[in-house]
């Protein structure tokens, strides 16, 4: 399987925030956020095991795993989880999920944010709804793969953080895309 060719672009896209996502986003020098009064510290270094065993075993895969501050991040088109207009994983989609499942299980101290995105081709509406059964589909397939209920959330983004003007294939490629956004609990 090639890998995606915008693997390059996920450390540029880091800056564009995940709507209604607390996940810091920029060019920040990764590691904790000092403490403060008001917020509790949270075990970052797991992030760091977690994020070799990912690397290691998305490698073969389209995934991309992307680290910025205080959060893991994996992005891979929607194609592979999914058909076009579909909410029924994909084989490619399912092998990637069972790796990711597997992670997740091993380091428990950890929320995830399943985010789907699509490009602009089409209604809003129909766009937004789609990313909500797609998000929805994956936090399913995640839950029956053993990873707790209370850690998913489930996000449909539709239209709303376009990374490349939907009217070229490789944009659509590129805006059509899953992210999970993988953070420590607060203890």
């Amino acid at each position: 399987m090639r890998n995606w060719i915008y693997a390059g672009r996920a450390v540029a896209m880091l800056g564009l925030a995940v709507a209604g996502c607390s996940v810091a986003r920029g060019p920040q020098a990764v590691g904790p956020a000092p403490p403060s009064e008001e917020t509790k510290p949270v075990a970052v270094a797991p992030l760091a095991a977690q994020e070799a065993e990912l690397r290691a075993a998305l490698a073969p895969t389209a995934a991309v795993v992307v680290r910025s501050p205080g959060a893991l991040e994996l992005w891979y088109p929607v194609r592979l989880a999914f058909a076009p207009d579909g909410t029924e994983l994909l084989p490619a989609g399912t092998a990637m999920l069972d790796l990711v499942a597997q992670s997740l299980r091993s380091y428990e101290h950890t929320a995830v944010v399943v985010a789907v995105y699509t490009d602009a081709i089409g209604s809003g509406d129909y766009n937004q709804r789609q990313s909500e059964a797609q998000a929805a589909a994956l936090v399913e397939a995640l839950k029956s793969r053993g990873v707790a209920p209370a850690r998913l959330v489930a996000r449909g983004q539709g239209e709303s953080a376009q990374l490349e003007a939907p009217n070229t294939p490789e944009g659509r490629d590129l805006n059509r895309r899953v992210q999970l956004i993988i953070t420590p609990l607060s203890s």
